[in-house]
């Protein structure tokens, strides 16, 4: 079978055939699983951590410093385990190290005093989210038939942010037993994580159907496809600064702090329900058009947290900011799929969050400096801005193109 003039590589052939093996649909389900549990783990602390840090006497440049080295260290990291991934052909061992290591570190904020204390927990959390994810994303990959991979990705989305959703209505709960004793929910947040490690145990190996292409091109060139879109990313990305942002411009609007948690759910419960469907949409009409649709969305979103700054405005726009993660989250890791042969995803996927992360440390500290020295307006009109530039970046270099699945 051909596409865009070119064979396309063995396995994917027989995959995009085939119906996927038993392993394969189990793995999807527990990948559902685990990111679930860890994301209620994640997002019981991730709301609250802006306001504690305030209460340290972090200031906003400071917020962003510490959000850009995190991720910094998660996409540094991702690049050289995503790689080491595929050299090793061992996807589970850096799955359940990375979410092990992410789930012992959650603990710590319990005892911290100052800044530099979160910042270290923050260190660690994202160097496991570095060991597991492109390791995890490749073998999701692997685990979900071609022509349904949108949708595969697009469930796996949609339990983690189903997580999201539900990890601030328990914080909100326990804040409201323990009179808002966050550091009770940073010390209770490590339970589902370490739920959602067990689940790791029952993960298998999805092995490759043939070796034919894999040895002809493993140590070829990446498809300048994927670096187009690598870049494009990129260029979003320095508009994406971290959504603690958000979270302090929802309590700056005048939403209390017991209702940060609540609001962040309704974004996170948006995105999992749109996650599946337009996944699955990606699937029929391929992904390209979704992708632009997410770069003009969020743009959209931007523009209109600079406009407004009203409580009833907030609802809305987390609302809306949940319609773009569940156009872009597993469509992007579908695309890049669709591109890169099985044996070499975990080395795509490293490399294209190494950039993704690299371009978030500038990110996070440049729109903080903007919210600091000239407002917050300004803040996110640069990043709708960089959204609109990225998308035309994309539909230019992609114009014309179709993944090898499409």
């Amino acid at each position: 079978m051909k596409k865009d003039g070119r064979n396309m590589p063995n396995e994917e052939v027989l995959i995009g055939k085939q119906k996927a093996p038993s392993e394969g649909k189990r793995n999807v389900f527990l990948f559902g699983m685990i990111s679930l549990f860890t994301d209620i783990s994640s997002e019981m602390i991730y709301s609250l951590v802006p306001g504690f840090l305030r209460s340290l006497g972090a200031t906003s440049t400071l917020i962003g410093l510490i959000e850009g080295i995190a991720e910094a260290t998660a996409a540094l990291s991702k690049s050289f385990f995503g790689w080491l991934s595929d050299r090793l052909k061992n996807r589970k061992l850096f799955v359940f190290l990375g979410y092990s290591l992410s789930a012992l570190s959650k603990p710590f904020l319990f005892l911290a005093g100052h800044w530099s204390a979160v910042l270290g927990v923050r260190f660690a959390d994202r160097t496991g989210k570095g060991l597991r994810s492109p390791a995890r994303d490749a073998l999701l990959s692997q685990s979900v038939s071609a022509k349904r991979r949108g949708l595969g990705f697009g469930f796996q989305r949609a339990m983690d942010n189903l997580g999201a959703a539900s990890g601030p209505l328990l914080a909100m709960l326990i804040l409201y037993l323990s009179h808002n004793n966050m550091r009770l929910v940073f010390l209770l947040s490590v339970i589902p994580a370490l739920i959602g490690v067990s689940f790791i145990f029952f993960v298998r190996e999805i092995r490759s159907l043939s070796r034919t292409v894999k040895e002809a091109r493993k140590d070829g060139p990446l498809d300048a496809r994927f670096i187009w879109f690598s870049i494009a990313m990129v260029v979003f990305t320095l508009g994406n600064s971290s959504n603690a942002f958000l979270l302090l411009r929802a309590q700056d609007s005048g939403i209390s702090l017991s209702l940060v948690p609540l609001i962040w759910t309704v974004y996170s419960a948006v995105a999992a329900l749109s996650s599946p469907v337009f996944g699955h949409l990606s699937d029929k009409i391929g992904r390209r058009w979704v992708i632009l649709v997410s770069f003009v969305v969020y743009s959209a979103v931007y523009f209109l947290f600079g406009n407004f700054s009203t409580p009833l405005a907030m609802w809305l726009l987390f609302a809306a900011y949940g319609v773009h993660h569940g156009l872009s989250e597993g469509v992007f890791r579908a695309f890049i799929a669709d591109l890169i042969p099985a044996e070499r995803r975990a080395t795509a996927y490293g490399i294209y969050e190494t950039m993704i992360g690299l371009a978030l440390f500038p990110a996070s500290l440049i729109f903080g400096l903007l919210w600091d020295k000239l407002s917050p307006q300004i803040a996110f009109y640069t990043g709708a801005g960089l959204s609109l530039l990225a998308g035309v970046i994309f539909i230019v270099t992609q114009r014309g193109r179709r993944g090898v699945d499409d």
